[in-house]
């Protein structure tokens, strides 16, 4: 009898072992699952603050690119036309040996940018005048502007920003005279790197606008 009590008490004991166990274990499922939960919120919260702080960066470059603009528009009126009306339309084989002449300015494509700008420095200047004075003198001539970024920050901010970088080339192109509608401007963002390195270098060479003749180049 008094064994049978104590295989019973031995018994219950066990259960009452396995039970809290069990509970345990649920206890701790639940606790991984909501540090988890926590820590998925907290990586979402954290995506969405570095995408507001992209989105207001460009804002106050677009802010800045647009007062710059305004001032170049006002020297607009005193900027002479860099040819006359009516010039001469040349052969083709004669317009694809000027932009590929080693020695012309015209050879020199690329306009290059700081680390997240998108503004053209004034160094600049003399090759886009140079290529609007071609554009001006053949009238034939179309350009497409491939904006270009380095591939630091998101995919979305990059393709924003190397359309600003390439819309900003043909504004400056624009108020020396050259015709809108002869100009397209297109983002490749991060996807035609020039240099393949991971290094400042490397994003520097990236981060460009290509100033380019199709059906000349």
């Amino acid at each position: 009898m008094n064994r049978n009590i104590l295989l019973l008490a031995l018994a219950a004991f066990a259960a009452g072992c396995a039970n809290q166990d069990v509970q345990e274990q649920s206890k701790a499922a639940v606790e991984q699952r909501d540090l988890l939960e926590a820590q998925q919120k907290n990586a979402e919260a954290a995506k969405r603050a570095q995408i507001a702080q992209e989105q207001e960066a460009l804002a106050r470059q677009l802010e800045e690119q647009n007062q710059r603009l305004q001032a170049a528009s006002q020297e607009t009126a005193q900027v002479k036309p860099l040819a006359p009306p009516g010039a001469a339309v040349l052969p083709l084989g004669d317009l694809r040996s000027q932009v590929k002449d080693p020695a012309s300015m015209l050879s020199k494509r690329s306009v290059y940018y700081d680390f997240d700008r998108y503004d053209v420095k004034e160094d600049y200047r003399p090759l886009i005048e140079a290529h609007a004075k071609f554009m001006i003198d053949n009238k034939t001539v179309k350009m497409r502007i491939e904006g270009n970024s380095d591939e630091r920050g998101s995919t979305e901010y990059n393709l924003a920003l190397a359309q600003r970088r390439a819309d900003g080339v043909k504004r400056a192109l624009t108020v020396l005279g050259v015709p809108a509608g002869r100009i397209e401007a297109i983002s490749y963002g991060e996807e035609k790197p020039k240099a393949a390195g991971q290094d400042e270098e490397s994003y520097a060479e990236n981060r460009r606008s290509d100033m380019m003749y199709p059906g000349l180049d």
